[in-house]
């Protein structure tokens, strides 16, 4: 049995921070949505933008995909802050939004198997 080689660190760090990324998204929806508590996003937030911009300014290969990852860290700290004040605008959402479908387009360039096996493509289904 062949394992698939590890990840690179570089890749193993943008993947790193794409998952925080997609969880603080999530975590920070569900909380504007249903009205919830934001204790403690506003300070993942900045700790993943700090991060963001260390490995952008660190790692060489994949410079277009940290650079999406600092710009939608920032994006999810300023609608953070604005939530925590009251003040988050439906802009803020958007802007949100936006960085992180361009973060998303950029980490499946270079790592497209996010949902689906690598090696789903080659196999057939069974029509029954």
């Amino acid at each position: 049995m062949t394992t698939a080689p590890a990840a690179a660190a570089p890749e193993r760090e943008l993947q790193d921070l794409y998952a925080r990324s997609k969880m603080l998204a999530l975590a920070a929806g569900a909380a504007l949505v249903l009205d919830s508590s934001l204790d403690g996003l506003e300070t993942q937030a900045e700790q993943l933008l700090q991060d963001c911009l260390a490995a952008h300014s660190q790692v060489s290969a994949f410079g277009p995909q940290l650079s999406a990852c600092v710009d939608t860290a920032r994006e999810l700290r300023r609608l953070l802050a604005g939530a925590v004040r009251g003040a988050a605008t439906e802009a803020d959402v958007d802007r949100a939004r936006a960085s992180h479908r361009r973060l998303q387009r950029e980490v499946w360039r270079v790592l497209p198997c996010e949902y689906v096996p690598c090696c789903a493509s080659g196999h057939a289904h069974d029509e029954r």
